[in-house]
């Protein structure tokens, strides 16, 4: 694997990074850490935490010659491993309502459920699930999920990520943060990393097309190792 070339699934593939070689005992000072390095540690930090809970927003800007339209879609996670789960994403419907998405795992079944498409659902595996609101959620579905539980999402399409690289540290929700960028599919991304947790704050996603382009902004509050209480875990779609 080059120093600036390697497999990252769908937007990221998250997964793939725990492949690479681990951190070795005479470890870098963190301003001396590579782009590689950074997302190593990220990845160790997801797959080896017991449990895992966030808030979070995806928002995206769109600029067309009509003028700019602005979408949120807020979600949460909670989850235990190795496979208690359960994540909800929010999008506005009307000026007081919103779309609910509900994907949940006891460890055993699985069940979702969303209220475009009335009626609770039993997928295969929580990858399917996840998968089926990927697009839906602005990828936050799938982000985070992959990671923490990388077992379930074996075949995950894989793109190529070039001119990865660190760039200029920054601050997000008062935390100093790592950033790390890289272009896919014609486009830069650019992760912000806690720098003590290594858990991902916030991705920068820009997009352009011929007729309008949009800027992506997903941000995220994480805890792990946190106290996750039952109510985090409930499935409870409307009777």
């Amino acid at each position: 694997m080059s120093g600036t070339r390697f497999l990252i699934g769908v937007t990221i593939s998250w997964g793939l990074l725990l492949a690479m070689r681990p951190v070795i005992a005479d470890e870098p000072e963190a301003s001396a850490l590579t782009a590689e390095q950074v997302l190593e540690r990220m990845a160790k930090a997801y797959a080896n935490c017991k449990t895992y809970r966030d808030s979070g927003n995806v928002k995206t800007v769109f600029f067309s010659a009509g003028g700019k339209r602005t979408v949120n879609k807020p979600f949460e996670t909670a989850f235990v491993r190795p496979n208690v789960f359960r994540f909800e994403y929010r999008d506005r419907r009307g000026d007081e309502e919103n779309n609910r998405y509900l994907i949940w795992s006891d460890g055993k079944a699985i069940r979702s459920w969303w209220d475009v498409r009335p009626g609770i659902e039993k997928p295969e595996s929580i990858g399917r699930a996840l998968a089926a609101a990927t697009g839906v959620s602005g990828g936050s579905a799938r982000r985070v999920p992959s990671l923490l539980m990388r077992d379930d999402f074996p075949g995950a399409a894989a793109a190529r990520v070039t001119d990865l690289k660190r760039i200029e540290d920054a601050t997000q929700f008062n935390v100093d943060c790592f950033r790390v960028e890289g272009k896919y599919a014609g486009s830069i991304e650019t992760l912000w990393l806690d720098k003590e947790t290594f858990l991902l704050r916030r991705i920068d996603s820009p997009k352009e097309s011929p007729t309008f382009r949009t800027e992506v902004t997903t941000t995220y509050d994480p805890v792990v190792d946190g106290e996750i209480t039952d109510q985090m875990l409930i499935f409870d779609p409307p009777q």
